[in-house]
């Protein structure tokens, strides 16, 4: 078949543009221009391609039209068989010899598009000569002429409609129903001059009737669609006819060029105006490709996008509704605020439960993207919603789209008017809307010019806050009050000293009712949002006059009656456990107020074996802060010895020693009993350094009977009820303190002795503790490295027994530890 070469700009537009050009088909052009008329045999859904450089990839499946509208069905089995015979009467008038081949030129696909309009048309001027069987038309070799003869009439009018510069228009080709075979572009009146009908011999005559009125209504619209005048390059099957272009390969365009912003207004104007489900469909896919690249320009025009919408809607087309939503989202023009919600009203009336997410998602992105609605329209979305009976869930979701909505236009649509911002104030309180008013705080704060009015309005939004202690009912309005304000956008620092003070008149008055559950979630919020409220004063009340070490008392008393140690101890250290100072004065009640606080704390953790934290806590009672100087901590004495005494059951070596170290620094009485019991274990858990020093601490307080006088007599009293490690302790002084005597050459005829004594009220008949005593002294010079050797010598008048040091042993342990004993026991 040769190609022809057609630059008729009526066909191809009047665009003076460059043609295109396509290099897969050099070897064959005449067979690439015939191709794209045949449909292949497999595939009834058709795709349709781009592949110009300007144009836009087409790749979506074409539906067919829907019967309610058209009142036809389609038949592609039908539709099949006039194509080929179509094929055929083009291939019976190219063999002609009246089209000699050319060459191929850019051009031959413009003039493909063409020549299948021109095919098709022959084709279909033969109709009285179709013939019918089982439904399939036939065509007799015999009437091929008239075809031809078309053919010619069809040339004649392309010349005629060139010189005049008429916009020729390509006929649709679409598929043929089962009911009707022809369609309207096959009785255009410019082509045959008069109206054609083709005999239908297996229908009644009662359906010939209805046939030919959706004959003439498709002819209607397909004569609407030619009145469309495009540019050069724009594909004519695609937008100008009911089926849309069918090629698995178009080389014309799908989509409107860049620019061509008043086409495709032009284009979806005609769509909206024929109102066919299948063009609204190719509508919304013309429209999302065009705008998916390119920003809506001067040319257009919103009451297209609306009535689009509108028409989407009428059709129950849900998806396309959805699909227009998000690209009038991403592009940031917004339809019709009517529009959506007419949108609400489609999916409750036609109860589609399963569109709701969909249409949920696209409404965050309209808001988001700056559509404006009142009141009013939230609450009949909601309302629409409830007739749907969605989950609580996706109602929760637009009620926080509208919380949010409402802080983000708050500010921009509002003045600031004080008498107003009072009556929202109390219908947030009526309603129990804290988190509304936590924004509405912030909002007035920013537009206040006046602080006393902001002052006002602070005073009057923490009575409000304060008052829920009178009212037993869950939960604790600051709380979502203070969220509200530190979680805007526009908090600043003044905001979070507002919180913290009004937290502390909230607390407090949480505390004189007794509510200590809702004192610490005050306390547990003010934590969480990170306001160190220790350094703040409260704003109503007794608490703006009240002071630091007030404040930290009641924070740290909600905390220990919740059982909440840590919460106490932890206010506590952030308030680097003040009570009186120069900036930070308090009353003698507060002092006696932390006094019986600290201690009440303390025996909690001594029962909950937290000998570490009751230390801390006793190490900051009132009085041992520089500003106490009037408080006599000697009155201590007796909890700290509970705390070594605890210690002491529990062998807590590192917290007894500790808590003795600052006892004597704070000249506070230790108990002798515990602190030889710090010996003794620190002994006999290896530590000697500090067993000795303890030791030596131990005889400068009087804890042990005195050596001075016996040391220089060369005896040793060393009483029965001692531990062996402070025997050992002791022998070792003596040694050093008689090293000299020891050592020198007459020490042979010296006796160096020691004394086992008994107390002044020990009576004769405890004969066994005494005994235990005896053996106590025989381990302890077993335990003396290297060891030493005692003799019994004698008893003397008061029952006691008496040691004799063996001389050998005395001086071969000089030798070996006088170097570091000498400095222990001598020069300390």
């Amino acid at each position: 078949m040769a190609c022809r070469k057609v630059d008729d700009p009526d066909l191809f537009g009047t665009s003076g543009e460059e043609e295109l050009t396509v290099t897969d088909s050099e070897n064959c052009p005449a067979e690439a221009c015939c191709s794209s008329i045949f449909v292949k045999e497999e595939k009834q859904c058709l795709e349709c391609a781009v592949t110009s450089e300007s144009s836009h990839s087409v790749n979506g499946n074409f539906r067919d039209v829907n019967i309610q509208e058209s009142g036809k069905s389609n038949d592609a089995e039908n539709s099949w068989d006039l194509m080929l015979k179509a094929s055929d009467i083009k291939t019976h008038n190219s063999s002609s010899g009246n089209s000699p081949m050319r060459s191929f030129t850019e051009d031959s696909f413009e003039d493909g598009q063409l020549t299948e309009l021109d095919e098709l048309l022959k084709s279909f001027e033969i109709d009285e000569k179709f013939k019918f069987a089982d439904g399939v038309a036939a065509v007799e070799p015999s009437e091929k002429s008239e075809a031809e003869k078309s053919d010619c009439k069809y040339r004649d009018l392309v010349n005629c409609e060139l010189l005049s510069e008429l916009p020729l228009h390509a006929p649709n080709v679409n598929k043929f129903s089962e009911s009707m075979l022809q369609k309207p572009w096959k009785n255009d009146f410019r082509f045959s001059g008069k109206s054609l009908s083709l005999p239908l011999q297996t229908y009644r005559d009662s359906e010939t009737g209805k046939t030919d009125k959706n004959i003439k209504a498709s002819h209607s619209v397909q004569q609407i669609l030619e009145m469309i005048n495009l540019p050069r390059r724009y594909c004519r099957f695609y937008f100008m006819t009911l089926r849309g272009c069918e090629r698995s390969k178009c080389w014309f365009w799908h989509v409107p060029k860049r620019g061509h912003e008043k086409i495709c207004m032009a284009i979806l104007k005609t769509y909206i105006s024929i109102n066919e489900s299948g063009l609204l469909k190719r509508a919304v896919q013309i429209f999302a490709r065009y705008y998916r690249e390119v920003t809506p320009g001067e040319n257009f025009d919103f009451q297209v996008l609306n009535d689009l919408l509108i028409c989407l809607l009428k059709k129950c087309l849900l998806q396309e509704v959805f699909q227009m939503l998000n690209v009038t989202a991403q592009i940031n023009t917004l339809p019709a605020l009517e529009v959506l919600l007419r949108v609400f009203e489609c999916v409750a009336s036609l109860n589609v439960r399963d569109a709701v997410p969909t249409l949920i998602s696209s409404f965050c992105k309209l808001v988001d993207a700056g559509m404006f609605l009142e009141y009013e329209h939230f609450n009949y979305i909601i309302k629409l919603l409830h007739q749907l009976q969605v989950s609580s869930q996706e109602i929760d979701t637009v009620l926080n789209i509208k919380c949010r909505f409402q802080e983000m236009h708050f500010k921009s649509n509002w003045l600031f008017d004080f008498n107003l911002v009072m009556a929202e104030i109390q219908h947030c309180k009526e309603k129990n809307d804290w988190a509304k008013l936590g924004a509405l705080y912030v909002n007035a704060r920013t537009a206040c010019e006046h602080s006393d009015d902001l002052q006002k309005l602070s005073l009057c939004i923490t009575e409000i806050l304060t008052k829920d202690s009178e009212k037993d009912r869950p939960g604790v309005p600051f709380c979502d009050f203070a969220d509200a304000v530190i979680k805007n956008s526009q908090c600043n620092e003044a905001d979070r000293i507002f919180i913290g003070r009004a937290g502390i008149s909230v607390m407090n008055s949480y505390r004189r009712v007794l509510q200590w559950i809702k004192g610490r979630k005050v306390l547990d919020k003010l934590q969480e949002l990170q306001i160190h409220f220790t350094v703040l004063k409260g704003l109503t009340g007794s608490e703006r006059l009240a002071s630091r070490c007030q404040i930290v008392n009641t924070a740290a008393e909600i905390f220990l009656e919740t059982e909440s140690l840590d919460g106490a101890t932890r206010v506590l250290r952030e308030s680097e456990w003040i009570t009186n100072a120069a900036l930070w004065p308090c009353s003698e009640s507060d002092i006696i107020s932390r006094h019986n606080l600290l201690f009440s704390l303390m025996h909690k953790y001594l029962r909950q074996s937290c000998y570490r934290q009751a230390f801390e806590v006793l190490q900051n009672l009132p009085g041992f802060q520089n500003g106490c100087d009037t408080v006599d901590v000697s009155q201590y004495s007796h909890v700290f010895n509970k705390l070594l005494n605890a210690c002491f059951e529990s062998k807590n070596l590192g917290v007894l020693s500790s808590a003795v170290d600052f006892m004597l620094s704070k000249n506070i009485a230790v108990d002798f009993f515990l602190l030889r019991g710090l010996i003794t274990g620190l002994g006999r858990s290896c530590l000697w350094s500090k067993a000795r020093t303890y030791y030596k601490t131990a005889l400068s307080l009087g804890c042990y009977p005195p050596l001075e006088g016996n040391l220089r007599h060369k005896i040793l009293p060393i009483p029965f009820y001692v531990s062996e490690v402070e025997m050992l302790l002791a022998i070792e002084l003596f040694l050093v303190s008689n090293a000299s005597d020891i050592q020198s050459p007459g020490a042979t005829t010296q006796s160096f002795q020691i004394v086992l004594k008994r107390c002044e009220d020990q009576a004769v008949k405890n004969s066994s503790d005494y005994q235990a005593g005896r053996e106590r002294l025989i381990l302890a010079a077993r335990l003396s490295d290297p060891k030493l050797f005692l003799r019994h010598m004698t008893v003397n008048v008061n029952m006691e027994e008496v040691y004799s040091l063996e001389l050998t042993s005395a001086l071969k342990w000089l030798k070996e530890n006088m170097k570091w004993a000498g400095k222990v026991w001598l020069f300390q």
